[in-house]
């Protein structure tokens, strides 16, 4: 049986009169603007809760009356009577809470109520912080209270412990750390001078030693002078070398290749040219003898005369016919007509009948006179379409073709003329560069290898170059005269080194140093250790030495207190830290688990998945990532009242509560509260009780229509104005 509230009742409470009414499941407190909503969402929180110190909810007092909560104490027997709370009631529920199995929070009033249509859960810019949510999940407090700076500074919880070492900033027990570390190293400086210039014989054995790197100086200045020796004979051997194949040379070698290789590329760009200039020429020859053979025939030819004309003729004939036959008598009218006209008309086109066919005779003759030229002139005129794809009409387009090709014939034959030239000098820079490379190879190259064994020849020079200036460079950094390596030919029997040669220069000028100042050394050395014990100059080496090693065993016992605590810190700090670690993922499980993820699905239709950076929660959909503050007001009041009945569900894993909201909706668009109160509907139907105060019209209509769905008792829903 879950814990639900069964009765409110109010008297003199702002606006309410009176107000006194049992709730079913899914409950629906409606009135307009100033008519108590409010106050009476603050009484039910005065009333039940005692941890109400939340800075952003400001109540006010007044009002009497009590809410009756049952299921408090788990029975499920309905006879058990209902537990009563008012405001002036010293028993919360908290207080049943604590007492619970289940560790419920006290900040469970965040969860379980909205004010003054807050859709936040906490009264921070997303809404809700970690702090509420680790409360949720871990419950984890005793670490925060361990890993103070009461009990561990802030300074040991920076530190760290490497390689056995404290790593720890220069401030708080960091700086005393430090600072008893530099007294026992001076300490230990001063023990370690008093063994190294008390002890006698040191100056022998300084003399001693100057001796020895005197004689392993000379030796390697013999090996270093037998080195430059060696390094300038191999100097000379690379100079003979690149005698042998000169830059002169290569780069004439290198010149004529690209003016032959010019001269090749222009020979084959003019010999491709040539050939399109030919092919536009072919028929030139052609052309210029066709040319004059046209303009003869086309003067002598003579066209086939038309049939039209015997056609004519005929016509006349049978018109002089029948003008013969109209003289024939027919009428008196007619007659004279007849007698008059017909004979003119007659006769005129006899005359026409026998000029047609005269003229036609006439140059039927002709043409057969000059047939023979004109069969030859359409032999010009088939050849000329198959050579140039084109009619010849007239002498104009014959010679105009003719010249068209006379003009690629010229430039071709000018063409022909270059192409001889720069055949003859690409043969000759061919010889050159043969002869070049005999010259510096000794055989006969290729064409095709010229760059290959020319860019070897110039790496071959470049590499020699580049070994002799660096053998230049050695020989100087030996400082050596050329007169004193010449001395010293032969074999010094030991490899030289420079970095040894410098070694024992700098080695043999400090044990000089230190040869000179030992005297004062000792003699400086014992007011350093009476500064330190704080004994008189006067006291005597063996008394002073113990003292000594007292200061030192006393701030070593210092350090030792000291390391201990700093080590211990670190590891209080670095376990709780882990721990810390497993807190978070218990509770990015808490935040991915279905019984929390659930309500943020269905009633946002949108979001999918919950997760934390830092102290941020954030959340998810398929294809970004959204801190809360970035989403739209009506977006964080859905996500809200999901984390509301998520959490609780969570918290209280198989039981069920109630819900006080106080228009939480009002910023969600009309389509979205449908989706709202269909959920907070389906809630309602598991066993949550659901206590909805709104005075907006749309949301109470959603609200009655949901209702529909809930047996006689279940849904109830109340009107503040009718209750007055």
């Amino acid at each position: 049986m879950g814990i639900k509230i069964d009765r409110i009742s109010v008297k003199s409470l702002g606006p309410i009169q009176s107000f006194s009414e049992e709730f079913g499941l899914l409950n629906l407190i409606y009135s307009k603007n100033e008519r108590g909503k409010t106050f009476l969402t603050e009484f039910i929180i005065r009333s039940l809760f005692k941890n109400i110190n939340i800075k952003r909810w400001k109540f006010r007092e007044g009002g009497s009356g009590n809410v009756l909560v049952s299921g408090l104490d788990g029975e499920t027997d309905e006879n058990v009577e209902p537990v009563e709370f008012s405001p002036s009631s010293r028993k919360k529920l908290e207080d049943y809470w604590e007492k619970d199995e289940t560790g419920l929070p006290a900040s469970m009033v965040k969860l379980l109520v909205s004010k003054g249509g807050e859709a936040s859960i906490e009264n921070t810019e997303e809404g809700i912080d970690k702090s509420l949510i680790k409360e949720i999940f871990s419950g984890i407090s005793l670490l925060d209270k361990i890993d103070s700076d009461n009990n561990i500074s802030k300074t040991v919880r920076s530190a760290q412990l490497l390689n056995g070492n404290i790593d720890i900033k220069d401030t708080g027990e960091g700086r005393a750390y430090r600072e008893l570390k530099a007294e026992i190293n001076q300490i230990d400086r001063l023990f370690e001078e008093i063994e190294s210039k008390y002890t006698r014989g040191i100056l022998e054995s300084y003399k001693a030693q100057q001796e020895s790197l005197k004689g392993r100086l000379d030796k390697l200045h013999k090996a270093k002078c037998h080195q430059a020796y060696l390094t300038s004979e191999k100097i000379k051997e690379l100079s003979e070398k690149l005698k042998q194949i000169p830059d002169e040379k290569l780069n004439e070698i290198a010149t004529d290749i690209a003016l032959y290789e010019g001269k090749k590329n222009e020979f084959m760009a003019k010999n491709s040219q040539l050939s399109q200039l030919q092919q536009n020429c072919r028929h030139f020859e052609w052309l210029q003898k066709a040319l004059p053979a046209y303009e003869k025939l086309t003067s002598n030819s003579i066209k086939k005369p038309k049939i039209i004309i015997p056609f004519l003729s005929g016509v006349f004939a049978a018109a002089t016919v029948a003008f013969i036959l109209l003289v024939m008598p027919i009428g008196a009218v007619i007659s004279q007509v007849r007698t008059v006209i017909f004979p003119i008309a007659a006769v005129a086109s006899f005359l026409a009948f026998l000029g047609l066919i005269v003229f036609y005779i006439i140059r039927l003759l002709n043409y057969s006179k000059y047939a023979g030229s004109n069969e030859e002139l359409n032999k010009i005129k088939k050849e000329y379409k198959n050579r140039v794809g084109k009619e010849l009409t007239d002498v104009a387009t014959l010679s105009a073709e003719l010249d068209k090709q006379r003009e690629s014939y010229d430039k071709a034959k000018f063409l022909k003329d270059q192409l001889d030239v720069l055949g003859s000098e690409r043969e000759k820079y061919n010889f050159s560069i043969q002869q070049k490379f005999a010259s510096l190879t000794g055989k006969q190259i290729k064409e095709e290898d010229w760059h290959l064994v020319l860019n070897e020849k110039i790496a071959e020079n470049r590499n020699l170059k580049a070994d002799k200036e660096n053998l230049q460079s050695q020989l100087v950094e030996l400082k050596v005269s050329e007169a004193e390596y010449l001395h010293h030919q032969e074999d010094a029997q030991g490899r030289f080194s420079c970095e040894e040669f410098e070694e024992v220069k700098t080695n043999l000028d400090e044990i000089g140093a230190k040869i000179s100042d030992k005297e004062q050394d000792i003699s400086n050395l014992k007011y350093g250790v009476c500064n330190e014990t704080k004994d008189d100059p006067s006291i005597d080496w063996e008394q002073l030495f113990e003292n000594l090693k007292k200061k030192r065993l006393q701030k070593q016992n210092d350090l030792n207190v000291l390391e201990a605590k700093i080590t211990a810190g670190i590891i209080v700090h670095d376990v709780i830290s882990e721990l810390r670690q497993e807190e978070d993922f218990k509770i990015l499980q808490g935040l991915q688990s279905e019984v929390v993820l659930k309500p943020l699905k269905d009633i946002t239709r949108h979001y999918n998945k919950l997760s934390l950076d830092g102290e941020r929660l954030i959340v998810s959909d398929d294809y970004r990532n959204f801190y809360l503050q970035e989403l739209s007001t009506g977006a964080r009041e859905q996500i809200m009242l999901a984390l509301r009945i998520g959490f609780s569900s969570k918290l209280l894993k198989k039981d069920t509560l109630f819900l006080i909201l106080d228009d939480a909706f009002q910023h969600s668009d009309w389509d979205r509260r449908k989706i709202l109160i269909k959920q907070l509907s389906d809630i309602a139907k598991t066993g949550w009780q659901i206590i909805y105060l709104t005075m907006d019209d749309h949301i109470k209509e959603l609200f009655d229509e949901a209702g529909k769905e809930f047996k006689s008792g279940q849904y109830k829903c109340f009107d503040l104005a009718l209750g007055n």
